[in-house]
């Protein structure tokens, strides 16, 4: 029953906000718009939301979903898309083994610490409560174990993640979506499932229409063609919360990964985009803001230590030459990665002024490591100065 109590200034009835299961409503005449989507592919992968790449078979599906797993467990643009690091929980039902090769060309050079990209065999059951709640603590053990602050969760495939229940009915892929948006919102991570194509309608994903109902984010791999051969391009159907942008154009090649017994070589297979990126070297596009943010500079300094700090947790002796951190630092180094000279400057800087406040430690042959007298979970000065330079 609502309750009324009388306002003397104009002798009327006031009525007590009404609230349903404990909530108020939210005022859309005093909501303020956030331009900033918390993302870790901008334009394409939002945190906390569910999303699919669909496609048909011998498309390089689990070589493009390497490929894109990889730049963000290292915090590098793919093609002209920002990339925020975050730590990647690959759940591979189906090739765990496979998607380990693939990942191969981008992480094998990556110290233990520098960038988190795990494979597990295991799957839950996305039908079962139980399970899908179980595997909510584990991934945010994994995460706090990592020390990351967001997380990318692969599921490969969708068939092989919901038990006993059928992909062409409504009130099962519900079930599942239901579960996956649970995990999203519950950890703040990406899910992304890898799933096939109808085989009449390539443009969508095969089974029930609850699925693209219930997603964010829904990418689909198309066969091109380009002037070296075949290619696909993965083409956005859906994006929930952000506008729809371009289109991104992989090739798979093969990657010479080692030589076997016989001294033949040996290779796996390798994404691409159109822009040849073995090395992860890539471009970011100018971004103007009207907020004020900390200088390039700054977010550099913070950068080398984050990954000295990550690395140091594994290993407390290890030493890094400068050209070895530039080849694993992320994020505010895109800007001048594809400039040798300026990123070895960048480097040199940034490991100048950590040295120079104690947090790293530099030995006679040049190399660094983090100081004896921080641990791996000091932290540097947080309002660090927007000077540096």
């Amino acid at each position: 029953m609502i309750t009324q109590t009388s306002n003397p200034i104009y002798n009327t009835p006031m009525v007590k906000e009404p609230k349903y299961k404990g909530q108020k409503p939210i005022s859309a005449n005093r909501y303020d718009i956030n331009p900033n989507r918390p993302f870790l592919v901008k334009g394409l992968l939002l945190e906390g939301q569910v999303g699919m790449i669909a496609g048909e078979p011998n498309l390089g599906k689990s070589a493009i979903m390497a490929c894109i797993a990889s730049h963000v467990a290292m915090g590098r643009n793919i093609g002209d898309m920002k990339v925020n690091r975050a730590a990647v929980l690959y759940l591979a039902a189906e090739d765990p083994e496979g998607i380990l090769e693939r990942a191969y060309p981008f992480m094998h050079d990556a110290p233990i610490g520098a960038a988190t990209f795990d494979v597990l065999q295991e799957v839950p059951d996305f039908t079962n409560k139980a399970e899908v709640n179980e595997f909510i603590n584990y991934a945010n053990d994994f995460q706090a174990y990592h020390n990351s602050e967001r997380m990318l969760i692969v599921v490969d495939t969708l068939n092989l993640s919901i038990g006993d229940a059928d992909e062409n009915s409504a009130r099962d892929m519900s079930k599942v979506f239901k579960h996956a948006q649970n995990i999203a919102k519950t950890t703040g991570a990406h899910v992304l499932f890898i799933h096939h194509v109808g085989t009449n309608d390539k443009g969508r994903p095969r089974g029930s229409s609850a699925m693209t109902a219930n997603l964010d984010t829904l990418l689909t791999l198309e066969k091109a063609e380009d002037a070296t051969g075949n290619a696909a391009m993965m083409i956005q159907k859906k994006q929930k919360r952000i506008r729809k942008g371009h289109s991104l154009a992989f090739r798979v090649e093969a990657f010479e990964a080692d030589m076997d017994d016989d001294g033949d070589t040996f290779t796996v297979p390798m994404a691409v985009t159109f822009r040849h990126d073995k090395s992860l070297i890539v471009s970011s596009p100018s971004h103007n803001s009207i907020k004020a943010k900390p200088s390039a500079a700054a977010l550099r300094v913070s950068e080398v230590l984050k990954l000295m700090r990550s690395m140091a947790v594994k290993n407390t002796q290890q030493w890094f030459s400068p050209k070895e951190v530039s080849e694993l630092v992320g994020g505010p180094f895109n800007t001048v990665r594809d400039n040798p000279d300026a990123l070895r400057k960048a480097i040199g800087r940034a490991l100048a002024t950590l040295e120079k406040a104690g947090s790293l430690q530099k030995n006679d042959v040049g190399h660094f490591s983090l100081s004896t007298v921080a641990s791996p979970s000091d932290e540097f000065p947080p309002s660090t100065p927007s000077s540096l330079n």
